[in-house]
């Protein structure tokens, strides 16, 4: 591990996450982030609150008779941000692809519009913001009854992945966790059951994976698996099935089999658990802040802080 790394702050709640984005924002030129969408009031209460604390800069992309009154309504004046006035969904991805590809922005924010429609052509060929290797979603949590931050993974974008795509995933997800100034993160690769189990495949790919960080083929984490969500993160469940492991019960990361499964627990998380949560796709170019159009503002504005810790991590190499 080298020393940069180990000298990222360690960021342990939600508040340190905003800390931390404001501290790097206002150590040189502010991040900018780039709203595909942006004629959404949670939205712009959120790049609204980012610009007065210092976190980014916004340019929003969308129908501009929506978004201009947004920005009034919140007590702001207009002209601090450059508003894009864009007809349909695709002039609007487009328009945000060519101002990133131009340099005119750090990050990428999903907005009232689907993320199908944002990738299709925020990743064409013509922009250059694909990179080689697998984009992925890595949600970030902080369930009430957890001394830390929980990364979820991949709620949002890989379906059903292969074992080769599970590799990838977790690499995303540890870079994250790198950003957050996690040195080694403890990778959980979750299944139904604590043990391999010949009816259950996805417990050989689990106990795969394992091996292999221990063989120094997926580097700088810990992983363990097969193991179920609650050995994962819960201390008397590891002690009552007697598991020894440095991951369980103290994960930082929880890998599931699907995206529905993910989807599913992050979003139990947040409404069960009093999660607050921040998500972002990595694997293009720059970042992208990704959470539901339903979240509300401060899970937006905890989702533009993670984008820009990930991309200052990203681009001090």
């Amino acid at each position: 591990m080298n020393s940069r790394k180990r000298e990222i702050p360690l960021i342990r709640t939600f508040d340190d996450l905003i800390h931390r984005a404001r501290e790097i924002s206002g150590a040189g030129e502010p991040h900018r982030v780039a709203v595909a969408g942006a004629n959404d009031e949670a939205v712009i209460e959120a790049v609204v609150r980012a610009r007065n604390e210092g976190i980014a800069e916004a340019l929003l992309f969308g129908d501009a008779e929506r978004i201009l009154p947004l920005l009034e309504q919140h007590n702001t004046n207009p002209r601090d941000f450059k508003v894009v006035n864009t007809s349909d969904d695709d002039e609007t991805t487009e328009a945000l692809a060519a101002a990133v590809y131009g340099g005119k922005a750090d990050i990428i924010m999903k907005g009232n519009i689907t993320t199908s429609k944002l990738l299709k052509n925020v990743l064409k060929q013509k922009y250059g913001l694909r990179r080689k290797g697998l984009l992925s979603h890595t949600a970030i949590l902080s369930p009430k009854r957890y001394p830390k931050l929980l990364a979820v993974t991949d709620g949002g974008m890989v379906v059903s992945p292969s074992f080769e795509q599970k590799v990838e995933i977790i690499r995303n997800a540890v870079l994250v966790d790198w950003a957050l100034g996690i040195e080694v993160p403890k990778v959980a690769v979750t299944t139904t059951i604590d043990y391999i189990v010949p009816d259950f495949p996805e417990t050989f790919e689990a106990a795969a994976l394992s091996k292999m960080a221990q063989r120094g083929q997926i580097k700088s984490c810990e992983i363990d698996g097969p193991m179920s969500f609650d050995t994962a993160i819960w201390a008397p469940a590891v002690e009552y099935e007697g598991i020894v492991s440095p991951v369980a019960g103290q994960a930082d990361i929880v890998m599931t089999g699907s995206i529905e499964e993910g989807n599913i627990l992050a979003k139990s998380l947040v409404q069960f658990a009093g999660a607050a949560f921040g998500g972002v796709i990595v694997g293009a170019k720059v970042p992208i802040s990704l959470v539901s159009r339903a979240d509300d503002s401060f899970n937006k504005l905890a989702s533009i802080a993670l984008a820009v810790v990930v991309s200052h991590y990203i681009r001090a190499g």
